[in-house]
């Protein structure tokens, strides 16, 4: 074993995907790391990783929509469609962020901050969870379910991509709300991993909205509807920190996973009524 870190830019550049992917999916990451990190015993960097978060969550919302897609064009059911494509990428992502909305929700029922915090931290999920749960599939679901077969692939990786963003977002206005867990270890936020992160979330909303439009009012729309979607993910992280701040003091892991699921919700719909 050795304490020795990958000192050249590829090999950290490696380990932060590998520390991505192994956060946000549950796809085997462990290969993708350089052989020193396989054998150190230092923790991987995991608030150094969040630049890669957004490519990531568009590779999740593109498989996402190319199974809608597929699906949508063999003529299945437009509801059982969208069921099986969340399904997928619940499958993939292990339903890291669902699991934070049913906490976050959970947690909503205690009367002070301590209780909040300890009923999160409860493995178990109660009524408020469960409900929390079975609304967001059931408002994803609708949305998916209006998309154009073309649109498909697009949204769902715009969506996911912004979805990330606002995640990230949450830790630029609020403080950690415990002294350990996944809050703790992306404090202090890495300014540079941030602002690459949302420079490729920003630039790949725009660009994805580009390849779908046409020319003329058709481009307008679609590059109006890419800044109106960012605009609604930074509103949704600024909602989220504020609440987060009254009810909790601070964020937690779980509040990162609620306002990335709480983003997705939102922005699927805005898509969904546009398109």
């Amino acid at each position: 074993m050795t304490n020795t870190p990958p000192d050249s830019l590829f090999g950290q550049l490696r380990l932060d995907l590998a520390c991505g992917l192994s956060l946000l999916t549950r796809l085997p990451a462990g290969w993708l790391a350089p052989p020193a990190s396989r054998t150190s015993t230092l923790p991987w960097p995991l608030a150094r990783s969040l630049w890669c978060w957004p490519l990531i969550a568009l590779g999740i919302g593109a498989l996402t929509g190319s199974v809608l897609a597929m699906l949508r064009l063999a003529h299945v059911p437009a509801l059982a469609a969208a069921g099986l494509a969340l399904a997928c990428q619940s499958a993939l992502t292990g339903g890291l962020h669902e699991d934070g909305l049913a906490d976050m929700a959970d947690g909503c029922g205690g009367n002070t901050v301590e209780r909040r915090l300890a009923i999160m931290r409860d493995s178990r999920i109660g009524s408020y969870g469960v409900i929390a749960l079975c609304l967001s599939l059931l408002v994803r679901a609708s949305a998916l379910t209006t998309l154009p077969v073309w649109a498909c692939l697009t949204v769902c990786a715009i969506t996911a991509c912004l979805a990330r963003l606002a995640m990230l977002l949450v830790p630029t206005l609020a403080l950690p709300a415990r002294t350990d867990g996944l809050a703790r270890t992306l404090t202090p936020l890495p300014t540079r991993a941030l602002c690459v992160a949302a420079f490729l979330a920003v630039s790949a909303t725009f660009g994805l909205s580009f390849m779908v439009s046409g020319k003329g009012e058709a481009l307008f729309s679609c590059l109006a509807l890419g800044l109106g979607a960012t605009a609604l993910a930074c509103a949704t992280a600024g909602v989220v920190a504020v609440c987060v701040k009254r009810l909790l003091g601070g964020y937690t892991g779980d509040v990162l996973g609620c306002c990335a699921v709480l983003a997705e919700c939102l922005l699927l719909n805005l898509y969904a009524a546009a398109l």
